[in-house]
């Protein structure tokens, strides 16, 4: 590969060459060196490699009796202009006149209306299929066994992006009888029932620097992504513009080969980092502890559970530390500077506290100022 492009002198002198041609061993050095890191794909995303959302409004037909019923206005009209884009254009006078019931009398009861989204992904091409999602708008009870009628989907713009058509399936149980069960069957969703119209212009060719966007802001991931980056190259090609964008410049030889560069960065390895944080969800009782929480020193008393933490080992033995009769004082003694909340929260289970305990006495930590770390609640 490295001979070919030789051949056709790309390369402007002999060092470029060199750094080029190591490319391939230097890749296998960072994967060897770094199996515990990330690659930067699954961290970051470059800069216009991003998802547009699309809706639309459409009626799906060949319900049983589950459609629209009590305020089918809105469906029957739908119904009326989707016949006249067909050439079918029903006359309320002259329908009377021959003892037909005017159109507005309709219960669509078969029918439903509903709303239409779409997520085009980057890149899409015209002819390609993408999922649909369709959620009923009326008191349609089920749209098990339905037919979305041809729909545009439209993006923010105005613009007509995809047309949908298809059966919907839907996940719910249908309503039989005096049996109500359980389940969502008034949204569903097509797979593959969108077809791509139009293509998103990015040309990525011809583009002389790119930027990525880390998945989670951080300036030690960042600078890591940014060095990674320069080491392989072996020249600065990329700094850190902030803790989520890394600026990185294209090489001279991958000229109109931008999309080649891309895929043999994103799989370089580089070590990801981030805030010390505790997630607690009270109503569950979860708490998620990042890793090497610290905590001060400090201590704590919550009902009979006694939290200390300090510098000097507790002169009380362990089976007196930790195990204490019912209803009598139980204490934990965490030595610093090796008391993390991982720590913690092991010697509370062990002694038997409850979720809320842990929830109660970490929020204390986090006010009293000991806790390292950001907390969060659900």
């Amino acid at each position: 590969m490295f001979g070919v492009e030789k051949s056709r002198k790309v390369f402007r002198n002999s060092t470029k060459v060199l750094i080029l041609s190591s490319f391939s061993l230097f890749v296998s050095f960072l994967l060897s060196a770094n199996a515990f890191g990330a690659r930067i794909k699954d961290i970051a995303s470059v800069e216009g490699a991003r998802s547009n959302f699309l809706i639309g409004f459409g009626i799906v037909v060949g319900l049983r009796g589950t459609g629209d019923i009590i305020s089918p206005n809105l469906t029957v009209q739908t119904l009326i202009n989707l016949l006249q884009k067909m050439g079918i254009r029903p006359d309320p006078t002259a329908l009377r006149s021959f003892g037909i019931m005017a159109p507005r009398t309709i219960r669509p009861r078969d029918s439903a209306i509903c709303m239409i989204t779409a997520e085009l992904p980057p890149y899409a091409k015209p002819g390609m299929k993408i999922d649909v999602q369709v959620a009923a708008m009326g008191d349609a009870r089920s749209l098990r066994g339905g037919q979305l009628i041809l729909t545009p989907l439209f993006g923010p713009d105005g613009q007509i992006w995809a047309l949908a058509q298809g059966q919907v399936i839907t996940g719910g149980k249908q309503v039989s009888g005096s049996t109500i069960d359980g389940g969502f069957p008034t949204a569903g969703r097509i797979p593959g029932g969108g077809t791509v119209e139009r293509e998103l212009q990015h040309n990525l060719n011809d583009r002389r620097f790119i930027r990525i966007f880390l998945n989670n802001s951080d300036f030690s991931t960042a600078k890591s992504v940014a060095d990674s980056i320069n080491s392989f190259a072996g020249v600065d090609l990329s700094y850190v513009q902030d803790a989520r964008t890394v600026f990185v410049v294209i090489p001279e030889e991958f000229t109109g080969r931008v999309a080649e560069f891309i895929s043999t960065i994103e799989n370089l390895v580089v070590s990801t980092d981030s805030p010390a944080k505790v997630v607690i969800n009270e109503r569950t009782g979860t708490v998620v502890v990042g890793k090497n929480v610290g905590i001060s020193e400090v201590a704590v008393a919550h009902g009979e559970i006694v939290i200390k933490v300090r510098k000097e080992p507790s002169p009380l033995p362990p089976e007196f530390a930790t195990a204490m009769p019912q209803f009598e004082e139980r204490k934990i003694n965490i030595l610093a500077p090796a008391a993390t909340v991982d720590e913690l929260v092991r010697e509370l289970n062990r002694i038997g506290a409850s979720p809320q305990d842990i929830i109660s006495i970490l929020q204390a930590l986090k006010g009293a100022g000991a806790l390292q770390a950001h907390i969060s609640t659900e």
